[in-house]
């Protein structure tokens, strides 16, 4: 097993005022404190450090070690909960920030987690998570419909040719509902809309390998690996939404 690190962004000193130090903002979100998370976030914004760099390195080396933990099973769904809880309260101040910054599109992304993944804890993790992942997106300069948690094959549908999207993206977060990404990808399929959307997967449960079987145009380990092959899939070419 592999035992996580802090990832300290480089060169994050050049990009802040001197004297400014986010390891205690690291710390807030590794342990949860929401409260703190909240008014070091509102400082760093009064101070004017970028919304982007307060995302990048202020926000996400105290997330992304918690998530490694959790991946590692370190830690369980109570403290990634916690961390999830802290890290909520800094992207509420940002968010608007970074939505003010977006320039032209570089395409429109239809994301939500598939049908059946709705308990209740499992579920407040994945909105915080299809938050970040959200972010990120748009950040890189995508137009997101948030669809939410527990999406019904024929609302990712609906979604996508309301809104000409160019991809679709669903998670799992249970092995008992990996199934319905399969059966997401079917229902494209027979609508007659497959080749006009690049279609992404991710979630704890799946592999590159599932992602290949269901017929996935591509598999996010996490937000980043997400945001790169979502940018990537943009490249190729798909079949055009009737006008």
């Amino acid at each position: 097993m592999t035992v996580p690190t802090l990832k300290i962004p480089e060169g994050w000193e050049e990009r802040v005022p001197d004297g400014w130090d986010w390891q205690p903002l690291w710390e807030a979100i590794e342990k949860g404190d929401h409260e703190f998370t909240y008014d070091f976030v509102t400082k760093a914004i009064d101070t004017e450090i970028g919304p982007k760099i307060i995302l990048d390195d202020g926000l996400f080396p105290g997330f992304n070690l918690q998530g490694d933990r959790f991946s590692e099973q370190i830690i369980f769904i109570p403290e990634m909960l916690i961390t999830a809880r802290a890290m909520k309260a800094g992207l509420a101040l940002i968010r608007p920030l970074l939505a003010a910054m977006a320039e032209k599109p570089l395409g429109t992304f239809v994301m939500g987690t598939v049908l059946g993944d709705m308990h209740d804890i499992g579920q407040s993790i994945v909105t915080i998570m299809l938050a970040i992942v959200t972010i990120m997106l748009e950040n890189a300069g995508f137009v997101i419909i948030n669809l939410g948690t527990d999406v019904h094959p024929d609302k990712f549908i609906e979604a996508a040719i309301e809104h000409d999207a160019d991809l679709v993206g669903f998670s799992a977060l249970l092995s008992t509902t990996v199934y319905y990404q399969k059966v997401t990808i079917e229902e494209f399929e027979k609508a007659g809309h497959r080749d006009k959307v690049k279609i992404l997967i991710g979630g704890a449960p799946t592999t590159q390998a599932w992602a290949d079987d269901i017929g996935a145009d591509g598999w996010g380990k996490d937000a980043i690996a997400a945001v790169n092959i979502a940018k990537e899939l943009m490249e190729y070419p798909r079949q055009a939404w009737a006008a």
